[in-house]
């Protein structure tokens, strides 16, 4: 980064695996001016000793935090809230002493870098998700609160283009808007993959799959909860079956709602439920498969997607998950449906039937390559330099 000894700082509360790539690349960019503030008692173990091994003592993390939930938690987006006592949090931005912050959202850790931004005359930018649709229920107090917030921010880095267009309807100015926020850690993944020889892939084959099948083999991973759609996937694939009796629909995940879809897909063989996979071992199940489906109902920007872009795949995606602009492309690597509608979900698996899974595939690695950490990265540093 061009802007010598300019101190970059990114408050989070709370991340996952996917997120250390690009903060290793921020890193990277800012020469090593870029800091990380965090809550141990928020992130896995794993992620916390894995963010340390890679920013070292540029990232700093909260010991002490007690946060509160208010309202009943629930799978959609403006169910519930968390209020936040993160002890020590403003004096820990202050040893920082950043001249640009980057906050996570416009609650959470976002007040005390508002407080910093404003009291030192520093750039805040606020890292974004949101949709229109997945703020559909979003009520007045947040709004507003939302509005008041945005009083102090220079800008704001997001995902794609539903998050801009939501923003946009909220008075945002297009200018302060910066997209390609957002990146999946899925080269590791698709390494995996291409290192499985035929011979192994014959043999997870035969471990997951009852019969041999020369059909396509739809894959799904994801909780099984309601939010995801899963029931609506069903009651299509029933359907679908009924002309491609080959085809077979492998869900990979667990949750709540397990066992009332294998209730639903009872007596049809061709569903099968493989249960929790540890992430060591979920590359295996990219691998024996032909194509990503995802009948989401409410997703910002669903990570397995470009995740399984990585590892090859063709994509049929849910209308109702804000990444489809960006990376399910019409007649290129995949196509888009309305889960709640029947017929569009049904012409969704039959429109795999009728083009090139492996030129689709390719194209999926094409475009996914494009929001890889690197290139997220600088589309951030972007927004940064624009600002100091």
């Amino acid at each position: 980064m061009t802007t010598t000894n300019k101190r970059v700082l990114w408050v989070n509360p709370s991340f996952l695996d996917y997120r250390i790539p690009l903060y290793t690349e921020m890193l990277k960019e800012c020469d090593g001016a870029f800091f990380l503030i965090y809550s141990k008692k928020r992130i896995p173990d794993r992620c916390h000793q894995r963010v340390i091994k890679e920013l070292g003592n540029n990232a700093l993390f909260l010991k002490n935090e007690k946060p509160i939930n208010i309202g009943r938690k629930t799978e959609f987006a403006n169910g519930w809230i968390t209020i936040p006592f993160p002890k020590g949090l403003y004096k820990m931005i202050c040893n920082v002493r950043p001249d640009l912050l980057i906050a996570e959202g416009f609650f959470q850790f976002t007040p005390w870098a508002v407080i910093y931004a404003f009291l030192h005359r520093k750039p805040l930018l606020i890292a974004y998700e949101r949709t229109a649709h997945t703020e559909r229920n979003c009520p007045l107090w947040r709004r507003l609160y939302r509005q008041f917030i945005g009083l102090f921010v220079s800008g704001y880095v997001v995902n794609g283009q539903l998050t801009k267009e939501y923003l946009m309807t909220q008075g945002v100015k297009e200018k302060n808007i910066f997209t390609g926020a957002m990146c999946a850690d899925s080269e590791g993944l698709a390494a995996k993959v291409t290192a499985l020889q035929h011979e192994e892939i014959d043999r997870i084959r035969s471990s997951i799959f009852r019969d041999k099948s020369s059909g396509i083999t739809f894959l799904f991973v994801g909780r099984m909860i309601s939010l995801k759609g899963i029931d609506y996937l069903i009651k299509g694939w029933n359907k679908h079956i009924a002309i491609h009796s080959e085809d077979q629909l492998l869900l990979v995940g667990d949750g709540p709602e397990l066992n009332n879809y294998k209730q639903l897909a009872m007596g049809v063989p061709s569903v099968i439920f493989a249960g929790e996979v540890d992430y060591t071992e979920i590359h295996k199940y990219y691998a024996v498969s032909d194509v990503f489906v995802i009948p989401t109902l409410e997703d910002n920007w669903s990570l397995v997607i470009p995740e399984a872009m990585a590892c090859g795949l063709p994509i049929a995606c849910s209308i109702y998950n804000g990444c489809h602009p960006e990376l399910v492309h019409l007649d290129v690597n995949g196509i888009t449906f309305d889960p709640l509608n029947e017929s569009s979900v049904i012409e969704a698996l039959e429109y795999f039937h009728h083009i090139n899974l492996k030129a689709f595939g390719e194209a999926s690695k094409k475009i996914e390559n494009e929001y890889n950490p690197e290139n997220t990265a600088r589309n951030i540093i972007k927004a940064v330099k624009y600002y100091l």
